[in-house]
């Protein structure tokens, strides 16, 4: 069996899937894996890689096709196409949710909100502002400054009582909010609450500039706590679809899109004439 590998090098993890060459439509992810990015993206690249042909229970030898994503793209020598983000993202949602028209992708880096046709194709989309406020970077040096795992921000937030909102823009002066919030005795419950809030308005501003329209699919490794799902879904008003593996999508969309360009080269080549 050959397989085709799709790697997302994001700022602060760097994800591989596994799918099989020419797999059927339903077909599912064959092998994952992750690795912390750091400086050198290649090495990230090769270490997620690797965890994946290992879930996987197959050899490197099998991959015949690399094609990757995110920040990082660039810097994977060994790829054999690099696709935006944005583009790998669509295409991974709307595989995973057939009913998606629009996709909120939360991540360490930035949030961006994507409208998209009836096939994946992207139609338009937006990006916060270069801005740690926007994105889940916030939420991590949040839970630093509380004392608490990141692991546990989703479920804390769902025992919010009374959240208490987050109004800046800028992260400097929103730590300074969460700073005064401490110090006036609020609880980590509300606080963390406040942050998911504050997420989910900037997000739900940047989906109706893009259109709104269809189901709405949550991506990206902000999407794992249950306490921004919540915040999305009552200010939206509708249920947000959420991916098992939502911090692996734009991984699948890479490796979807690069299945479908080796499929093209190959048809491409059988074509060519013997000399």
């Amino acid at each position: 069996m050959r397989l085709v590998a799709g790697i997302d090098c994001g700022s602060g993890f760097t994800k591989a899937v596994l799918v099989a060459q020419n797999g059927s439509p339903g077909s599912s992810i064959l092998g994952k894996g992750r690795a912390k990015s750091g400086i050198n993206m290649e090495d990230a690249a090769r270490t997620a890689l690797a965890a994946a042909v290992e879930d996987a229970g197959v050899s490197r030898e099998q991959i015949c096709y690399v094609a990757t994503t995110g920040f990082g793209r660039y810097g994977v020598g060994f790829r054999d196409i690099q696709i935006t983000e944005i583009t790998s993202g669509a295409r991974g949602a709307i595989y995973l949710f057939p009913g998606s028209r629009c996709v909120l992708d939360i991540g360490g880096q930035s949030t961006r909100a994507i409208s998209m046709s009836d096939s994946g194709k992207v139609r338009t989309f937006k990006t916060n502002d270069k801005c740690a406020a926007g994105s889940g970077m916030f939420i991590v040096r949040a839970a630093k400054y509380l004392e608490i795992s990141i692991e546990d921000v989703g479920g804390l937030s769902l025992q919010a009582t009374n959240p208490q909102p987050i109004s800046s823009v800028c992260a400097v002066l929103a730590e300074s909010e969460i700073i005064n919030h401490v110090s006036a005795g609020v609880s980590v419950e509300n606080i963390l609450r406040g942050i998911h809030d504050s997420l989910a308005e900037r997000a739900v501003g940047m989906l109706k500039r893009v259109g709104m329209q269809g189901e709405v699919t949550l991506i990206g490794g902000v999407a794992l706590q249950a306490g921004i799902v919540k915040a999305l879904q009552e200010k939206l008003g509708v249920k947000v679809n959420v991916p098992p593996d939502c911090d692996y999508v734009c991984a699948l969309g890479a490796a979807l899109l690069g299945n479908k360009r080796l499929a093209i080269k190959e048809s491409l080549a059988s074509m060519q004439p013997v000399s």
